[in-house]
């Protein structure tokens, strides 16, 4: 289960875990896609809308809240256009589901360790069906937050090549060290194969953000992916339209959209690495792809 996780906005995570999700699918991964932020950015670019669940009990949100008696998981996931990615979207009751999380903190004991264990067990259920399972986080950690944590086996942190998102990441790597001692006080050991650094947003051009990762390649070191995913407005136009560079046309030269998919692809295979290191798996054929189901 592969966290794409930082606090915060403006990073490309939501953007991120659409194209990895697609890029993964069209490597022969059978995909689950979770999203756990309330503002269902990758829900929306997935076709699904959120407000059509309001009235929809079989959600996230009402898997999650534990003053809801809907237990079934599985009746979480949702179809997408894509045959062989699925996704469980997010919903406006996802905020409420963290406020009822939240409230286990009064009770104590068993009632928050359930809480935090809540989406983990989940997932459980699911893991045989899935190949790669990819986690989009809410950017803040509440409830929300630490289930991911709780749930996720490795992480993928982005990082814009800009003073205040690396400072603001620096601070992030603190937090997660004091969640994960959070999580272990609590009966939720975690236990990461792989968290990995992935420069977003890079664009060599401008002042500075070349300076800026040199400095991230001497901070980061042996956690920074050696490909930067490179400022696109072949991905902006993209991501205005709702889809990913693999679904679109290009809406520029062809040359622009192939450079485009070209570093996309090659940021994406360096990931694709690490699962298939870390998670080795009998349900795809060794000479294809190697699947990630816990």
């Amino acid at each position: 289960m592969l966290a794409v996780q930082n606090f915060k906005g403006g990073v490309g995570k939501s953007t991120i875990t659409k194209h990895l999700a697609d890029y993964l699918a069209l490597h022969g991964y059978r995909v689950l896609v979770i999203d756990c932020d309330p503002q269902a950015s990758t829900t929306t670019m997935f076709d699904i809308q959120p407000e059509t669940l309001i009235d929809d009990e079989q959600t996230l949100g009402a898997f999650l809240s534990p003053r809801s008696t809907f237990s079934e998981f599985s009746q979480t996931i949702r179809d997408t256009p894509w045959p062989t990615i699925k996704i469980v979207p997010s919903s406006l009751g996802l905020q409420d589901a963290e406020w009822d999380l939240t409230a286990t903190l009064r009770e104590g004991g068993q009632a928050v360790r359930e809480g935090l264990q809540a989406l983990r067990i989940g997932i459980a259920s699911v893991t045989k069906d899935f190949d790669v399972i990819l986690l989009d986080p809410p950017p803040a950690m509440g409830f929300l937050g630490l289930n991911v944590m709780a749930a996720a086996t490795g992480l993928l942190i982005p990082v814009p090549a800009r003073q205040l998102d690396y400072l603001s990441t620096i601070h992030f790597m603190d937090t997660i060290a004091d969640n994960i001692e959070i999580l272990e006080e609590n009966g939720t050991p975690v236990d990461y194969g792989f968290i990995r650094v992935v420069c977003s947003a890079f664009s060599p051009s401008k002042p500075g953000e070349n300076d800026m990762w040199r400095i991230m390649q001497a901070t980061y070191a042996g956690l920074l992916l050696g490909q930067p995913i490179l400022a696109s407005e072949e991905i902006k136009n993209a991501t205005q339209a709702f889809r990913s560079i693999y679904e679109s046309k290009p809406s520029a030269s062809h040359q622009t959209y192939t450079r485009c998919r070209d570093n996309l692809d090659a940021v994406f295979a360096e990931v694709e690495q690490q699962i298939r290191q870390q998670w080795p798996s009998t349900s795809l054929t060794a000479d294809s792809s190697v699947g990630v189901a816990a």
